[in-house]
């Protein structure tokens, strides 16, 4: 894959290729045929594999505003016919939200703000009742999903979302910008759809939770993730004249709950003379899906590097997301065809996904990851994402700490199309941070499932770029071709850099990891977490909770692949404060065990700092043992396979590193998700929440489940060091 401007940038065609049909999840047979055809074209083995899973579909809808019972202003629920081709025509996708419950409600509505938990204790704080009103919310902060939740918690019977002008980046009419397409403000009919699972409680299909949803699966409630009550997205122009029916009535609630939307002066109310009759009708069945795969078998078919990303859409275009990806993913499927007619084969075997189903509930991949866990445990080295990989011009990345030297490196490689490098450009726009994932996207099942090491890259908005009209008719060719990347330069960067990340984890011979820096982010993240500690707590003692010790590490031991292990005798925590006396055989708590939280947070943080000593020394004899490896020529045969067999112990310890992560029982009220360090938030559903177990522990108030946790920890910490010497 050359680094060098290509002679041919071919990912308009893709992009144009796939925004030309409608491609909803489950009814995109004959896109992922296509790209099944050009896997194959290019030199991969491909293939389809399909699952029967739970979706829905839109079958009718309405909204009403209602004065003293008479209907005085109907919702269109649809977005206006401009010049974008895929704003018209029979086959368009109507507004709705995948998963929402069918109803035909009528009642008072008010006003909560971005709907996440807060707003609701907020509003219920300033006495206004929830319990039987349609709750209106805003778009942002937290995924649409859990404002939905929050909302049918506190007793609300329906729900409307609409994206606010405030939260459009200033690039708004009443700052001079015209909309769409006669300008970069966002067209004031476009509505957002997407998915309303509840994606921080599980993720996949609902009625399977964490098995495989292959035909003729045993199938459980879709409720436990999914809402019972109606819920439809909406414009900001259809809100406008309901929302100002609230002016004067209940309280403003300050600054924070204010948006910019003309004529409104952000009132919670309810106005005691208006209710809105809210109707959604959907169908709900088991449909197939399709993923589609592309291998190329490496030299160690035991290693293996995943690329993925999503192929359906809420709409006919999805320029952005997902098709900015899929173009990049066949682009770099392209430049890996041109290396193998060279005659190159990788040390890595590499995967290429297409995933459908991502937008309800990411359920190509999660389902994808609960059939095959076992395997994928074995062999996969690291999963790389990208989804809406160009909807602006600045990169952002997230990734598991061991990745983020070889994203970094990568980027030192790839021109940024404005100048420079485009780690410069990472380095001065997004100061060299890269985030800890949550969820929202398919590396969700690899990493806080199956606790692979994972990234997720793209560009994304910036200022003085266009506003992106995510899941809108307007995310279309015509809107990239136009606004968002004319040319498809930016498209053209990001698949460079994928194929520059995709080569160096294929090709090194020592898995192109850094272990310290992992061990370093934890630690951080401890003290971020245990600084939400009470003061008064660290002088109380806390019973011992018992943990499932010797399951979990065989556990442990099974998703290493016996690389990483308690050896006999060992002492995986050798304080009672873990809930574990001194010895290996099973152990048991008694009611008299009592600890001091300060006591435990001490001792955490010294297992940490040899964890990142033991890391350190690892890294430094991993870049000993590559320099080894690349003048292999000048040893002597018998130190060459000395060689061979030290590259095997030190990959094994790479490949399987972020595995001893995860914790079987998983997280307390959400089981699915088995990562310590890094979980979807319980209260955000995208953001990702560090310590996740630690960190509920404090904000449930629970000393004692606190104590189990940072336990947990310390046990995995201990292994870990153990296992690098």
């Amino acid at each position: 894959m050359s680094l060098r401007p290509e002679k041919t940038n071919l990912a308009g065609n893709w992009s144009e290729k796939y925004t030309a049909e409608p491609h909803l999840a489950g009814h995109g047979l004959s896109l992922a045929e296509w790209t099944q055809e050009k896997f194959t074209e290019y030199g991969f083995t491909a293939s389809i594999d399909t699952y029967d899973v739970y979706l829905s579909y839109p079958e009718d809808h309405a909204l009403n505003l209602l004065e003293n019972g008479s209907t005085v202003y109907s919702a269109p629920l649809k977005e206006d016919e401009i010049i974008d081709p895929t704003s018209h025509g029979d086959d368009l996708v109507p507004t709705f939200l995948g998963y929402a419950g069918n109803g035909n409600v009528t009642a008072e509505y008010i006003y909560a703000n971005y709907g996440t938990i807060e707003d609701f204790r907020r509003l219920n704080a300033s006495g206004v009742d929830i319990s039987g009103k349609i709750a209106i919310v805003r778009y942002g902060r937290i995924f649409r999903g859990l404002k939905v939740k929050f909302a049918q918690d506190f007793g609300a019977v329906g729900v409307l979302i609409y994206s606010d002008p405030g939260d459009d980046f200033g690039i708004t009419p009443a700052n001079g910008f015209k909309q769409y397409p006669d300008g970069p403000a966002r067209q004031e009919s476009s509505v957002q759809r997407g998915s309303v699972q509840f994606l921080s409680i599980q993720p996949g299909d609902p009625t399977t939770p964490g098995y495989g949803s292959k035909k003729g699966a045993k199938r459980g409630d879709p409720f436990n993730s999914t809402p019972k009550i109606p819920v439809l997205p909406i414009s900001y122009r259809e809100i406008k004249p309901i929302l100002a029916r609230l002016n004067g009535f209940g309280k403003t609630l300050g600054h924070s709950w204010k948006g910019e939307l003309p004529g409104y002066k952000y009132n919670v109310g309810p106005n005691p003379n208006y209710t809105l009759n809210l109707y959604s009708n959907q169908t709900f069945n088991i449909t197939p899906i399709w993923n589609v795969y592309g291998e190329i078998q490496g030299l160690h078919k035991d290693e293996v590097i995943i690329v993925g990303n999503h192929r359906d859409a809420w709409i006919k275009g999805g320029a952005g997301d997902p098709n900015s990806g899929s173009a990049a993913l066949l682009e770099v499927a392209r430049g890996l065809y041109e290396l193998q007619k060279s005659g190159w084969k990788p040390l890595r075997t590499i995967i290429l996904a297409s995933w459908d189903g991502e937008e309800y509930g990411l359920l190509g991949s999660t389902e994808f990851g609960e059939t095959f866990s076992k395997l994928l445990q074995r062999n996969v080295v690291a999963y790389l994402n990208i989804d809406a990989a160009v909807t602006g011009t600045k990169l952002g990345l997230g990734a598991s700490p061991v990745l983020n030297h070889v994203l970094r490196s990568a980027a030192e490689l790839v021109p940024y199309p404005k100048g420079g490098s485009l780690y410069e450009h990472f380095q001065a726009e997004s100061k060299d941070r890269i985030l800890a994932l949550g969820s929202g996207s398919d590396y969700t099942v690899f990493l806080d499932h199956l606790g692979i090491p994972s990234a997720d890259l793209g560009f994304g908005g910036y200022r003085n770029d266009t506003l992106y009209h995510y899941h809108s008719n307007y995310d279309s060719y015509y809107w990239m071709t136009h606004f968002g990347d004319p040319g498809f330069v930016y498209h053209n960067t990001i698949a460079k850099y994928l194929g520059v990340v995709v080569l160096k984890l294929a090709e090194r011979e020592v898995i192109d990891f850094r272990l310290n820096e992992y061990a370093l982010k934890v630690s951080e993240y401890f003290d971020e977490a245990i600084a939400g500690i009470p003061e008064s707590w660290l002088n109380q003692t806390a019973g011992i909770v018992e943990a499932a010790h010797d399951s979990n590490e065989r556990f442990i031991k099974r998703a290493t692949n016996g690389a990483y292990r308690v050896p006999q005798g060992y002492v995986a925590s050798t304080r009672r404060s873990a809930g574990l006396h001194a010895c290996h055989h099973r152990r048991r708590r008694t009611a008299s065990e009592r600890v001091f939280l300060h006591s435990e947070v001490t001792h955490a943080r010294a297992d940490l700092q040899r964890l990142i000593k033991a890391s350190y020394l690892f890294d430094v004899a991993a870049e000993e043992l590559q320099e080894d490896a690349e003048n292999r020529e000048f040893l002597h045969w018998w130190d060459r396979i000395k060689l061979h067999f030290r590259l095997v112990s030190y990959n094994k310890r790479l490949q399987y590193f972020e595995r001893n992560f995860l914790d079987e029982a998983g997280l307390k009220d959400r089981s699915w998700f088995r990562h310590i360090v890094f979980a979807a938030g319980r209260y955000t559903g995208y953001a990702g929440q560090t310590l996740p177990g630690i960190r509920e522990a404090i904000e449930d108030e629970d000393i004692d489940g606190l104590v189990g946790r940072i336990g947990v920890l310390r046990k995995t910490a201990k292994r870990v060091s153990y296992n690098l010497k």
